[in-house]
């Protein structure tokens, strides 16, 4: 959980958004349509926590539906956060869940609605994983404390197909989405991020690894086990073992930078071995996510 001296930082900052703010009314962010806070431009029907003075009475007589209006000034933004639950997480899910939950925190005090996705496999074996978890619509901040409920029924658990959960997710309002992955996926992550985009989503990427993933400290003869599948592998952690590594894992970071500077999606890399609350900001304000 983050510190309050931390939050009390966070308040200052707000969410970067290259498009226009969409999906409500009664938001701070600011869209860039033209007009005024005060002119017309759409209605949406009533979600419970709207502003009850934004609901057009005669629309709702008319329809037998409560709708509100719409501003072109000021509207709020979806913001949805996927959080990867696989197993492979299980070294960084701290750093994992606290961007996460700072990602959420800068929503809610922005006045954006806010959406957490726990990123799991479906397993009929393993009554652990049912697929995909949900956090309820939240907004306002009044809702960091749910959102703090949600995070805590979140583990990482079990094989993770990243590309397939991704694919799973439903209910996507158009908006800002931070995927947060270690990004371990074998065909790599273009496919997901490729599905967000086309599902209206405006992406960032953050990557978390731990600081043994980053520079491991191995020697001699040692048996490695894979924490998704429990497969194990002999290893012999030489020098040129090491060097090889090194080379693996800087191709992989390439890839992952790539695959996101292609697609104009901001991304950073998250060194869980870190101080979390020292890093993030500097991290976030260098890869141009707030």
């Amino acid at each position: 959980m983050l510190s309050d001296a931390f939050l009390a930082r966070l308040d200052t900052l707000c969410l970067a958004v290259k498009g226009r703010a969409s999906g409500g009314a009664g938001g701070v962010r600011r869209s860039r349509q033209t007009g005024s806070s005060a002119e017309f431009s759409d209605y949406r029907e009533y979600i419970p926590g709207d502003d009850i003075r934004r609901i057009d009475w005669n629309a709702m007589a008319r329809f037998d539906k409560i709708f509100l209006k719409l501003f072109m000034e000021e509207q709020e933004s979806a913001v949805t956060v996927l959080l990867d639950g696989s197993g492979s997480m299980g070294e960084k899910w701290d750093a994992a869940r606290m961007a996460a939950e700072a990602v959420g925190y800068l929503a809610l005090t922005g006045g954006d609605r806010l959406r957490v996705y726990c990123l799991q496999a479906m397993d009929p074996a393993d009554p652990a994983l049912n697929g995909n978890k949900v956090s309820p619509l939240l907004s306002g901040r009044q809702a960091y404390a749910r959102l703090l409920q949600f995070l805590d029924t979140c583990a990482p658990h079990g094989a993770g197909n990243l590309t397939e959960a991704v694919f799973r997710t439903e209910g996507l309002r158009k908006g800002l989405c931070f995927l947060i992955s270690d990004c371990y996926e074998e065909e790599g992550i273009a496919r997901a991020l490729d599905n967000l985009r086309y599902r209206g989503q405006e992406c960032a990427v953050i990557q978390p690894l731990s600081a043994f993933e980053l520079d491991p400290s191995l020697d001699g003869a040692l048996k490695l086990t894979d924490s998704e599948n429990g497969e194990t592998v002999n290893l012999l952690a030489d020098r040129d073992a090491l060097e090889n590594y090194r080379r693996a894992l800087g191709s992989f970071l390439r890839d992952v930078r790539e695959t996101c500077f292609r697609r104009e999606t901001p991304y950073a890399l998250l060194d869980a071995g870190k101080n979390f609350e020292e890093e993030w900001i500097p991290l976030l304000s260098s890869s141009g996510m707030i």
